[in-house]
């Protein structure tokens, strides 16, 4: 696993596109790595720790958007393996559906799209929005698709309070309609903002929801 971290790593920082890509795409079809250890201990765990040189440091925000890039190209390529182990393990479709969105004026969605596969894999429909989206957009699409969960992702804590008007405008316009779930490297470094949202639960990687899913009102 180490060896695959480091790989991947290394072409990120060298800013290798299809190198990347490739690689990514070879360990899944050749069963070496599950897509969720991929996920969580090469493709996070490579972003989270690729740090600019000290003699580069002014090339650093288009280097980390180049990444970002990469990264999810990557993960949108995987996107036919994700869909062929859901039909592996589960023998029907979806009844679930979930959307997956960041707060206003979150932009780091990246979680987010990972988080959509993770429902995906366990056998929902998962509609991807994506970052900075407005509070009273997720009303409408709560209620014009129907759905069981709105899942908030939260990456920069300066977005901690938009998360949670967000969360106050679901339980004021829809509570007992939806679940609300949260997530993201905010939340994970501030517990006084956790124990003060009123959500159904908190997920930090893939472990955690199937635990809320197998263990809520979701079967």
């Amino acid at each position: 696993m180490e060896a695959f971290y480091e790989k991947f790593k290394e072409l990120l920082e060298d800013e290798s596109k299809s190198e990347a890509v490739t690689f990514s795409i070879s360990l899944i079809k050749n069963k070496q790595i599950e897509i969720v250890e991929f996920y969580e201990k090469v493709l996070a765990k490579a972003m989270n720790n690729i740090r600019c040189h000290n003699d580069e440091h002014d090339l650093c925000i288009w280097k980390e958007h180049v990444r970002n890039a990469i990264a999810r190209t990557v993960i949108e390529s995987l996107y036919p393996y994700v869909l062929e182990e859901r039909a592996k393990n589960f023998g029907e479709a979806p009844v679930k559906k979930v959307a997956i969105l960041c707060p206003d004026g979150e932009y780091h969605d990246m979680g987010a799209r990972i988080a959509a596969d993770y429902f995906t894999l366990l056998n929902w429909e998962a509609v991807f929005v994506g970052s900075s989206t407005p509070d009273y957009e997720f009303i409408s699409i709560a209620r014009q698709l129907d759905l069981d969960i709105v899942a908030i992702s939260v990456t920069n804590p300066y977005n901690l309070f938009s998360a949670r008007k967000t969360v106050d405008l679901l339980r004021k316009e829809l509570d007992g309609e939806v679940k609300i779930f949260v997530g993201g490297s905010a939340f994970s470094k501030d517990i006084k903002n956790e124990r003060q949202m009123d959500v159904d639960g908190y997920v930090f990687n893939f472990e955690d929801l199937k635990k809320l899913l197998n263990g809520g009102d979701f079967q």
